[in-house]
């Protein structure tokens, strides 16, 4: 062999030790690389190395993958964090874009989700599950859903109410929803967010606050919606 023999160094990996260490496949590894979202390897000789700036890129982008994030999305999220972020700054990242229920999505075809379902839906019934959000069509006759989501639309679709009043109140929870969930979203940038990017509070800080904050909230919304149809209940008895 001539010239001088390059060797990695602790903590670079070449593509396959990278796509090992991540799960991922040496192509898919490629793929995320020419699309943008990995900064350029450094390059000795012939060999391309790849550091934990890399690792940590590619680990995120397969957490958002699972929680039904789409490449263009997950690029947007990518282009905030710089490449020379430290492992906490991901860890941030992903935890503010963690899902607030444990379900992980999937992706299903439409024999897939008929086999799911247990029976074979017709077009009315597969507008109605995504209507009340319980599928997201990703193209091609392809489907996204959660297992537990899906489930209970399920259960509904099969009581004897009529279509268009499941789909009336599925609209008004969804538009009350989104009003909390905006409201929610602003007390965090407000007091959470805000003064993490100003350095008042810690990567470590952030994460055990939004661990807490979720499913506080959660139950705080249970709580608030048991005593409100509780409330809007006596008053509709009281009025007859």
């Amino acid at each position: 062999m001539t010239g001088v023999e390059v060797t990695a160094v602790d903590g670079e990996f070449t593509v396959d030790e990278l796509a090992a260490r991540t799960g991922m496949t040496v192509r898919t590894v490629r793929f995320y690389a020419s699309e943008g979202l990995l900064p350029p390897p450094e390059r000795r000789g012939r060999i391309a190395y790849y550091d934990a700036r890399h690792r940590m890129r590619l680990e995120l982008i397969r957490t958002l993958q699972g929680h039904g994030y789409t490449l263009a999305a997950i690029e947007r999220v990518l282009a905030r964090i710089p490449h020379d972020a430290a492992p906490a700054e991901y860890a941030v990242h992903s935890a503010v874009l963690a899902p607030w229920l444990p379900d992980q999505s999937e992706e299903l075809d439409r024999a897939a989700l008929d086999r799911r379902v247990g029976r074979r839906l017709t077009d009315e019934q597969v507008a109605y599950l995504a209507s009340v959000g319980a599928l997201e069509a990703v193209g091609g006759d392809r489907y996204r859903t959660s297992p537990g989501v899906l489930g209970h639309a399920v259960e509904l679709l099969q009581m004897p109410i009529p279509p268009a009043v499941l789909a009336e109140s599925a609209a008004i929870i969804d538009e009350h929803a989104t009003a909390v969930a905006n409201g929610l979203t602003d007390v965090f940038a407000r007091a959470i967010w805000g003064p993490y990017q100003r350095g008042e509070l810690d990567h470590e800080q952030v994460v055990a606050l939004l661990e807490r904050m979720r499913p506080l909230a959660l139950q705080g919304l249970i709580s608030a919606f048991g005593r409100a149809a509780d409330h809007a209940a006596r008053r509709g008895l009281e009025g007859d």
